[in-house]
């Protein structure tokens, strides 16, 4: 009773207003595609991977000179220094303008461009990597969730077919106390019962709309009332196969190849940092000029006499152009030891990287055989439930024929009926629990 009022709570909070969306039936495999493509996570992981691209693009962009232009125009009043002559001009209005081209890059720091590109594309290539491994947690989380929806629904069959047991039993036992060979205490018991199973239907059904809430959250549909599931049609009889040895399971896994990425990356931070300890050499280029209202033109005649015109504007700009090149060499000395700490730690931190993929693989080793054991243990606990659920079912049977008959009374029917239910949620459980199982290996191989 008290399950049962949970779930009409949870229900009563998930249920949407009634839709009107045609029902579509999907597979496990296409709520595990569409779970790649709508799924919000999934989504953020392969806006992480952009970013790489970005920074590896970024990284490539460095080996390129850095060029800068700009030009400027003013004007000044009162004594005014003539930038071009570095004479004073008084009481006048002068205009002034330059213009400059400049480009530098570094041509040597220990490689460092070189290790950050290579680092990039590392970093990419983890990237990608931790993409497929949440990738493989999805499908994951969409195969349980798929089961416990196809579980859910199942569960609704069953408890909707000891009810209907129950109500045809409450018939026949109404009918023995009409003729006064049963008691009235008996159809009581049946109908106690039977309000219990009108509630095991009711809990069950809103246990199916709940599991398929969260399916269709994970995959990222909205309207969960739209959605049916597929059954599944695995051969329930057969023993799991054996698989690939452990050890070439966990080299194929994209969780060992993130921490071997880790350890590479953990290795080129290493050299980047080394690089800081080595001098740098960069070259730089540039062109300017400028023009100035208060100059003028200087110009003489045949005869030597002297006369000042106005300046042009762009014979300025020709004339007062200079460039240059120069070569600089910076050779670290003493920085607080800064550098060679940071070293220090950079070599910490690849030891750990390492440390960290060896126990990646142990952990993975450890999961792929645990998750062998699961199937087998879960296939065994399976039979088993199966078995217990066809022995219930045949003392059910055989109980309800003795109770008609007379020869047993309403507790033992009523108990047969509670190892029924018991035995059949067992069975339920323990078939969808192998098929997890089963599912879960089968991401190994």
């Amino acid at each position: 009773m008290f399950r049962s009022i949970i779930a009409f709570a949870m229900l009563l909070v998930v249920r949407p207003l009634p839709s009107v969306a045609e029902t579509r039936v999907w597979t496990l495999e296409a709520c595990i595609e569409y779970a790649y493509e709508h799924n919000i996570e999934l989504r953020r992981q392969r806006l992480t991977y952009e970013g790489k691209e970005v920074s590896l693009s970024e990284a490539k962009w460095k080996f390129f000179p850095d060029i800068s232009a700009g030009t400027d125009y003013s004007l000044s009043a009162g004594r005014v220094l003539d930038e071009t002559t570095y004479d004073f001009v008084e009481n006048e209005v002068v205009g002034g303008s330059s213009l400059y081209v400049s480009a530098g890059m570094e041509i040597f720091q220990g490689l460092r461009k070189h290790r950050e590109l290579q680092r990039a594309k590392i970093d990419l290539k983890a990237s990608a990597n931790d993409l497929q491994v949440s990738r493989y947690e999805l499908e994951t989380e969409v195969i349980s969730a798929f089961l416990e929806v196809l579980c859910a629904k199942e569960s609704i069959i069953e408890a909707k077919r000891i009810e209907e047991q129950l109500r045809v039993q409450e018939e026949k036992t109404n009918y023995k106390v009409d003729l006064g060979r049963s008691k009235e205490l008996d159809l009581l018991q049946i109908k106690a019962q039977l309000y219990d199973a009108a509630n095991d239907v009711q809990e069950a059904e809103a246990e199916y709309d709940i599991a398929r809430l969260q399916l269709c959250r994970l995959i990222g549909v909205d309207d969960y009332n739209s959605v049916e599931v597929s059954e599944l049609e695995p051969d329930m009889g057969l023993k799991p196969e054996s698989r690939r040895p452990v050890s070439e399971i966990v080299d194929t896994r994209p969780e060992i190849k993130s921490a071997e990425l880790a350890v590479e990356l953990a290795r080129k931070d290493l050299q980047i940092v080394k690089s800081s300890l080595s001098p740098v050499i960069s070259l730089s280029a540039g062109y300017g000029t400028s023009y100035s209202g208060a100059r003028k033109m200087v110009l003489s005649d045949s005869e030597g006499s002297i006369r000042y015109e106005p300046y042009p504007f762009f014979r300025q700009y020709a004339d007062n152009a200079s460039s240059y090149v120069s070569a600089t060499l910076s050779i670290p000395i003493f920085s607080g030891n800064s550098t060679r700490l940071a070293v220090k730690q950079q070599r910490i931190a690849l030891k750990d990287a390492e440390l960290a993929l060896d126990a990646a693989r142990r952990d993975m080793e450890n999961e792929v055989i645990q998750a062998e054991i699961n199937v087998e243990a879960a296939y065994r606990q399976y039979l088993g439930a199966q078995e217990q659920s066809d022995y219930a079912e045949a003392v059910m049977k055989n109980i309800s024929e003795q109770y008609e008959a007379g020869t047993v009374d309403v507790i033992a029917y009523s108990t047969a009926v509670a190892e029924l239910i018991r035995a059949r949620y067992q069975f339920l459980t323990a078939k969808y629990q192998y098929l997890l199982k089963l599912e879960i290996l089968q991401l190994y191989v």
